[in-house]
């Protein structure tokens, strides 16, 4: 998937996107760009990514912009096609460090579970 899928749920955005997307430099501020255009709401992305994995660089990274860019939004990234890893859990680590509130989950139910939306 080349360009990310945006829709409006009434209680959440929902963001679907290809692993392309989620490994690129700008993802955050992709992101940032959904809660600017849709006010402060939840935020679930839905990332179809069979067997791609993030580096501990990356990680970092990701984890730093989503606490400076998204400090006051929850956001759920689903991974459809695999399971999220310790380099996913040190994202979260970062974010949650520096005051931000993102989680990734293995599945899309338990992501919209997390965020409290159906």
């Amino acid at each position: 998937m080349l360009i990310p899928e945006i829709t409006d749920r009434g209680s959440h955005i929902e963001v679907l996107i290809g692993v392309g997307i989620l490994r690129r430099a700008d993802f955050v501020d992709f992101l940032a760009g959904v809660a600017t255009r849709f006010g402060a709401r939840p935020i679930l992305v839905v990332c179809d990514d069979p067997q791609h994995e993030v580096s501990l660089e990356e990680a970092y990274r990701i984890g730093v912009a989503f606490s400076r860019q998204l400090p006051f939004n929850r956001v759920a990234v689903a991974l459809r096609g695999r399971k999220s890893t310790e380099l996913e859990r040190f994202t979260e680590f970062v974010a949650a460090n520096r005051g931000a509130l993102v989680h990734y989950f293995d599945d899309v139910h338990s992501a919209r579970n997390w965020l409290g939306v159906s």
